[in-house]
């Protein structure tokens, strides 16, 4: 099948992050007209290909070159930070992304982009302990946890569909949900990583006393990047004008399943402390990747256990 990403001039947003380094890796087997932005933090992976652009994406003077002649854009610049930031001080997140993202999508239709590739969140769905699917998005309220990050989110979202289905002319939008990411060139920063991350890099230093927040009986989705990256390409070669779609494996895992994988993997068997005074999230989210199984038969081919030992792999080769 001709791919309609091959020879496009493209524009990844994000592009040093961690979505962004994994996605770049696969377009630049397709393109060889590809722009990519970085802002604090610097390029992990680099090609011949890609031409790097230093950017502040909340100032809206600095687009005017970033746009021009693109076809496709990929929104994978974020401000993102842990479960602490979530809870104690959650509008660090929202303001910034808001004025970021509405920046990002007034240029796309300013500059005649054609179609624009947004990177949301399970976030926006409501708590429910049933299989979520796409048709929940913006039904009732985001728990309260999420609250302000999930409205920013959901607002973007908006922003996207008004730009596709409201005015003339707009650009084509594809809205990505995934579940819980992890793998190579993930943040591993102890005060900003995300679970896996976090307690890969605890477990490979052998952290003692290994303390973990809440019961460890929190489950989660977890897709390994490679998977989700490739959902990504085959959902942007669709041509409907809106579409919102999960990347997901369907499968719940417990923090406490994940730790017993790491154990192994490293053999590395401490006591675990847990400690539920710290901040935590919800106990459970499920997505249904059915959309994505019947419109981009959406595979999944790295189990859990072979995705934690490829991410260890690259951060010891990476990151110690």
């Amino acid at each position: 099948m001709n791919n309609k990403l091959s020879n496009k001039n493209i524009l990844v947003l994000g592009g040093s992050g961690f979505v962004g380094s994994n996605l770049l890796k696969k377009i630049t087997k397709l393109t060889n007209k590809i722009t990519a932005t970085y802002h604090s933090t610097e390029p992990k992976y680099n090609n011949e290909h890609i031409n790097w652009v230093k950017i502040n994406l909340t100032k809206d003077s600095q687009y005017k070159k970033l746009m021009k002649d693109k076809e496709i854009v990929f929104i994978c610049a974020a401000y993102t930070k842990g479960a602490s930031v979530i809870v104690n001080s959650p509008m660090d997140l929202v303001t910034p992304n808001i004025i970021m993202n509405s920046n990002i999508l007034e240029n796309c239709y300013k500059f005649g982009v054609k179609k624009v590739i947004f990177l949301s969140s399970s976030v926006v769905y409501p708590e429910m302990d049933v299989s979520i699917d796409e048709s929940l998005a913006l039904t009732g309220n985001p728990p309260e946890i999420y609250f302000p990050v999930a409205w920013m989110k959901r607002y973007t979202e908006i922003l996207c569909h008004t730009y596709s289905k409201k005015i003339k002319n707009g650009f084509s939008s594809l809205i990505i949900r995934p579940s819980n990411l992890y793998g190579p060139y993930d943040n591993f920063h102890p005060k900003e990583s995300h679970v896996i991350p976090s307690l890969i890099r605890r477990v490979v230093n052998k952290e003692t006393p290994f303390k973990i927040w809440g019961t460890g009986e929190d489950s989660r989705d977890f897709i390994y990047i490679d998977d989700f990256i490739e959902g990504v390409i085959n959902a942007a070669n669709l041509d409907e004008q809106f579409m919102d779609i999960n990347l997901t494996t369907a499968q719940n895992k417990t923090i406490n399943e994940i730790l017993e994988n790491l154990f192994e993997i490293e053999n590395y068997y401490p006591d675990v402390e847990y400690d539920t005074t710290q901040p935590q999230t919800i106990n459970k989210r499920l997505l249904s990747n059915e959309k994505a199984m019947k419109l981009i038969n959406f595979k999944l081919n790295t189990p859990i256990k072979k995705g934690l030992e490829k991410t260890i792999k690259w951060y010891k080769e990476n990151e110690l």
